[in-house]
């Protein structure tokens, strides 16, 4: 064998103890007390990774998930007529991704950015404009009525017109303005009408939802940070949020 391939097949051995293949398993329409009591065997199977639905609290019980109702409720508010969510509780959540870390398997939930579900804010007189929590008519690309409700537009007509992709609807689920800036541009009485995002204080009666304090500094999610809803609703510079910021913090929380 010559020196130079003896080499790289030497270097070669060398680095493959470093390699690390992920072996990821999709794993949908299972409640998280089923998952933790298969984890072992997931383990023994050589799986390192979970890929699981959203874990947030959907438009019904029998939600799969992908119709967000809640970015902040994972299985523990009593809203949309249930508290657990179709997989189970907050607290089987918990446990189930506590078990897997215990087995080195890491866990991936998908993460639903650029939509709600399917009810609109402010469509009569009898629907709050406020249904989801945390959002208002102005963060979603909504067309206006002369009598002051609101309306879906049309689904995504062409899939190779970008523009209506990002502002077009999905499935008839509510889309959400998440162009970058602070213009909503697909908002009004007529198509491709554009208003400014709006900005204000989404949560501020859950402090628990933040986690960095009117200075810039860390101080972590939940009920030990620190914080108080009277803090919060005191510096509006300081938490006030357009809907893309709130969706990453969600995003974040749930981390």
């Amino acid at each position: 064998m010559k020196p130079v391939v003896f080499r790289i097949l030497l270097l070669w051995l060398l680095l493959a103890r470093f390699v690390f293949g992920e072996a990821m398993l999709q794993y949908f329409n299972t409640s998280w007390a089923e998952l933790t009591r298969k984890m072992p065997e997931l383990a023994e199977a050589g799986y390192s990774s979970l890929w699981l639905p959203p874990p947030t609290k959907g438009s019904g019980g029998l939600s799969v998930g992908y119709d967000l109702w809640d970015r902040f409720d994972l299985g523990s508010k009593d809203q949309r007529g249930t508290v657990r969510t179709r997989y189970g509780t907050e607290a089987e959540l918990l446990e189930m991704v506590r078990v897997a870390h215990r087995f080195g398997i890491r866990v991936y939930f998908d993460n639903i950015m650029n939509h709600n579900a399917f009810d609109v804010p402010g469509y009569n007189a009898y629907t709050p404009i406020d249904v989801y929590p945390g959002f208002v008519p102005e963060d979603f690309h909504l067309r206006r009525t002369e009598d002051g409700f609101y309306r879906k537009w049309d689904n995504t007509r062409d899939w190779n017109d970008a523009w209506q992709v990002q502002n077009l609807g999905l499935a008839d689920l509510i889309d959400i303005a998440t162009e970058p800036g602070g213009t909503n541009y697909n908002h009004g009485s007529y198509e491709g009408d554009t208003i400014p995002k709006i900005k204000f204080i989404r949560h501020p009666n859950n402090p628990e939802y933040y986690c960095y304090d009117a200075n810039g500094t860390y101080v972590g999610f939940g009920p030990g940070n620190g914080l108080t809803a009277g803090y919060i609703q005191a510096n509006p510079a300081a938490y006030a949020e357009r809907v893309e910021d709130m969706l990453n913090r969600a995003a974040r929380w749930q981390l």
